[in-house]
């Protein structure tokens, strides 16, 4: 599951710029590794303002190894990435198509490991 704990981070880069609304999103996340059965996950976040203006600091330091570096490339309605991790040896790509209200990303990781997430904002933050 951290390969789709990362795409959500990954996916969320620069969200005010690219247009997503804070607010509560329900992402669907799916897993594939070679060999084994696509593993599916949904769950919901509520993306504030603060969080909005800086996604990557959702995780910051909990659930990816701090020798990864992550490089992105910002384009209207769009992000893509890569990502190293020496010490684990991870590298891998992605790319997110963003609006106000929906998001959709493919990450492609070492190994032959495939995260694609869809995300719908739900509406406003519950209390």
């Amino acid at each position: 599951m951290k390969a789709a704990v990362l795409a959500l981070v990954l996916v969320a880069l620069d969200a005010q710029a690219q247009g997503m609304q804070p607010g509560e999103w329900e992402f669907v996340s799916e897993v594939a590794v070679p060999g084994m059965p696509a593993q599916q996950t949904a769950y919901r976040s509520c993306l504030t303002a603060a969080q909005a203006r800086d996604p990557m600091a959702w995780d910051r330091g909990r659930r990816l190894p701090a020798d990864c570096q992550v490089s992105e490339k910002l384009a209207p309605g769009s992000v893509s990435w890569t990502i190293e991790c020496p010490s684990s040896g991870m590298r891998g790509a992605g790319k997110a198509q963003l609006s106000a209200s929906s998001m959709s990303s493919v990450l492609e990781m070492s190994g032959g490991v495939a995260t694609k997430t869809r995300g719908n904002r739900v509406g406003p933050c519950k209390p």
